[in-house]
């Protein structure tokens, strides 16, 4: 049986090449019977008659069968069609054997015997085209700090585990298995190295075609090239013409006839920005963005590997990602993890640092590049190491500002860092909230927060500010390198406007439609400052206030309620308001939110509502037709408030064997485990900003918070979770390079055969 599946799919191949070279307008055209006999395909066009067996079998007498069957068909077509041309092709699997050549050759023209890498060839150049490709931007992988895209160093493989399993996977892993033609898609942070992978793997399978260990070659497009673009086939044809490759219809019947490996990188850069007014809306724009993907993959053949990358929370949830871009059942879905200790250091070596980094910087390659590129790492290294990802943040600011401002006589280091959270704020209107900036939304930033505009020293000062890369060399835009980067600069005009929400004008005048939220750092940089300033939560939701008279967005709303949630004060209530249409990355709600119920969340989007430290005292907020994609902490609507939840729908909650009573109910842990594992699960549901101490007990009877202490001893010890500070306060936060461990455990808490579970 294996055999024969074996020998159907090589017929089918064939029969796929044959189709695009000889009947490209015939596609119908295929295995047909002539005078009873059946024959592996026959293709007729206006203009030739091409006849073709195939076989897997190496034997002589194999050759012999076909090749007379060739020769009487060849011989009939040939009778009937004297006008035309006519050919016959014995094609086998492998090289064929002198025996096998020998018996075809005898039987003169107009029949050959060839392999199939020898018929594929036929197809393409695929040699020019690799050497085309090699010329143009693969997805982001660039320099940032000049837009180079060929000189990027040494490559430093990345962790990629599998989403379902926690399993990690190599480079090589996942080549071979595109060879086998999986579907496989990438996804990681802005900056974590998705492109660099793509190209490494890329520039592999590159290498082992032209070596002829492989026969199929890859093809890499870059998505934000082809906006607005459905038709595979009009795709390739750009993307041929883009980098120079003189044969667009040849690669797109190469592709057809299942001879490239695909690659489809940023899936998230291909969104056509805008906002329908509501979250049906939104999935809807995003579903019709990717349309492109959905038909590369439904049109691809089945042999044929395909590979896609982009960001991690594009899609509200993996449900919707596999909706949206039509992945079957069996895909592979991998995720980046940031460096280990002993991958960041070999990077950073490589660039000249030796010296350790804080543990509140991510292990990013392109910020980490991107500092050692430009020097800013020795500001890094004078930030105090065991502090919060806002606290660490917030001083780095100030540091990489104050650096800057030593360089531009007469532009302070406050103010270079107003000017650069003023570009984070105008940089909130765009999709990604990262880019590009214009020219003139670098000289509008600098008019705003100076008063005057730029002179020619200062142009000098924008062109060069820190964090931000070269976007396109010709007109001189720039975006942000980093998400954390611009997400913790996007806190300062927040912060502002917080401290005096009536000043004229403030950082937000105008804006009342749809813009970015801040994510979870952006909010910690804003706490840790308005904490540092004394301020009172009450004060905040005086900007609240403002934001609902003046009908500001939305927006700014969630934000402002967000960063109040940071500040310690139970006594007071947030004013009551709607917000509507706002898609949020993450809502967390604890003991620290109280006052919440007067605010309505009506027609959002929470990608992650975070319920791990709730305990059921306080109110939560109403919300109405509101999508979610993950609830964690709790199992079902059943463990909340009903009346808070009207007309909702959630993609997945936490299975009730990984919410904190579920796991202090597992059989055949020791409770002292059992609290560990409640303790992993809250530090590593949020990535960023860890989880206070007084946190890691909340949802634990008085037996159970006992404890505690030892299992954060314990976790720290083994390096599994790592501690800053909050002022005053501990932090615990996750641990570069050990997420896949971590998800391991949490996956089968019961039979995980960590070190940490069996002492």
């Amino acid at each position: 049986m294996l055999q024969q599946d074996e020998e159907r799919a090589f017929e089918s191949e064939v029969l796929n090449i044959a189709r695009a070279l000889f009947a490209s307008e015939e596609s119908f055209q295929g295995a047909a019977y002539l005078d009873g006999a059946e024959r592996d395909g026959i293709f007729i066009t206006s203009e030739s008659v091409v006849i073709v067996e195939c076989t897997v079998s190496r034997r002589k007498d194999k050759a012999e069968k076909d090749g007379k069957k060739l020769r009487q068909a060849c011989d009939r077509y040939a009778r009937s069609n004297p006008y035309k041309s006519i050919k016959g092709y014995f094609v086998t699997r492998d090289e064929p054997t002198a025996d096998q050549r020998l018996v075809i050759s005898k039987l003169g023209a107009p029949i050959v015997a060839c392999g199939i890498d020898q018929l594929r060839a036929m197809l393409i150049n695929s040699t020019e085209y690799l050497s085309a490709r090699d010329q143009y931007p693969f997805g982001s992988a660039q320099d940032p700090t000049t837009g180079d895209f060929r000189s990027l160093g040494t490559y430093v493989p990345l962790l990629l585990s599998r989403i379902d399993d926690g399993s990690l996977s190599s480079i090589e892993e996942i080549g071979s298995n595109l060879l086998d033609g999986a579907r496989i898609v990438l996804v990681g942070d802005y900056g974590a190295g998705k492109s660099m992978t793509l190209r490494e793997l890329f520039k592999k399978l590159a290498t082992n075609h032209r070596e002829h260990t492989i026969s199929s070659f890859p093809v890499f497009l870059n998505l934000r090239d082809h906006q607005g673009q459905t038709d595979p086939a009009e795709a390739l044809e750009r993307h041929a013409k883009r980098i120079g490759f003189g044969q667009p219809s040849r690669l797109v019947r190469t592709w057809l006839s299942g001879g490239v490996i695909l690659f489809l990188d940023g899936f998230d850069e291909i969104a056509t920005p805008g906002w329908l007014g509501r979250t049906s809306g939104l999935r809807d724009i995003r579903r019709r963005s990717v349309e492109l993907i959905r038909q590369f993959v439904r049109m691809t053949p089945a042999s044929s590997g395909v590979i896609v990358a982009g960001r991690s929370y594009f899609f509200d949830s993996m449900a919707e990602m596999r909706q949206s871009l039509n992945l079957p059942g069996e895909t592979i879905i991998l995720s980046t993890s940031d460096f280990t200790d002993s991958q960041m250091k070999s990077f950073l070596a490589a660039k000249g640092w030796a010296e350790s980094v804080p543990d509140w910087l991510p292990a990013r390659p392109l910020l980490l590049g991107y500092l050692a590129a430009t020097g800013l790492l020795a500001e890094v290294a004078m930030v105090e190491h065991d502090l919060s990802a806002g606290a660490g943040w917030n001083l780095l600011l100030d540091r990489i500002s104050a650096r800057e401002a030593t360089i531009e006589v007469g532009v302070d280091g406050p103010t270079v860092r107003h000017i650069i959270e003023r570009l984070a704020t105008l940089d909130r209107r765009s999709l990604d909230g990262m880019g590009p900036l214009t020219t003139s939304d670098l000289t509008e930033a600098f008019r705003a927060v100076c008063g005057y505009l730029p002179d020619e020293g200062s142009y000098q000062l924008l062109q060069r500010l820190p964090g931000l890369g070269v976007q396109d060399p010709a007109d001189g835009s720039r975006h942000f390198i980093d998400s954390s980067l611009a997400d913790a600069a996007r806190a300062g005009d927040i912060v502002h406007f917080i401290q005096d929400p009536y000043s004229t004008p403030g950082p937000f005048d105008g804006v009342t439609g749809t813009v970015s939220v801040l994510d979870s750092l952006g909010v910690d940089v804003a706490g840790t400052q308005l904490r540092a300033a004394s301020m009172s939560r009450r004060k905040v939701y005086v900007a609240l206030e403002r934001i609902r008279h003046q009908q500001l967005s939305d927006a700014l709303a969630v934000d402002t309620i967000r960063v109040a949630i940071t500040i310690p004060d139970h006594g007071s209530n947030a004013p009551a308001m709607t917000i509507r249409e706002i898609s949020l990355p993450r809502l967390l709600l604890g003991s620290e939110a109280s006052g919440l119920d007067s605010i309505t969340f009506e027609d959002c989007i929470i990608q992650v509502l975070d319920l791990t430290e709730y305990e059921g005292a306080d109110p939560l907020p109403l919300f109405k037709h509101c999508i979610f994609g993950s609830v964690i902490g709790v199992a079902s609507f059943l463990a909340l408030q009903p009346d808070r939840f009207f007309e909702c729908q959630v993609e997945e909650f936490d299975a009730s064997s990984r919410t904190t009573q579920g796991i202090l109910s597992l059989v055949g842990l020791p409770p002292e485990k059992r609290v560990m594992l409640t303790i992993l699960k809250k530090i590593y549901a949020q990535a960023g900003s860890g989880r206070q101490e007084n946190a890691l007990g909340r949802g634990l009877d008085p037996a159970n918070k006992a404890y505690v202490s030892g299992a954060v001893g314990a976790l720290l010890s083994e390096g599994l979770i790592g501690v800053t500070r909050q002022g005053n306060v501990k932090v615990y936060v996750p641990v570069k390079g050990v997420g896949g461990r971590v998800r391991r455990i949490l996956e089968a808490p019961t039979t995980t055969q960590d070190p940490i579970f069996r002492t």
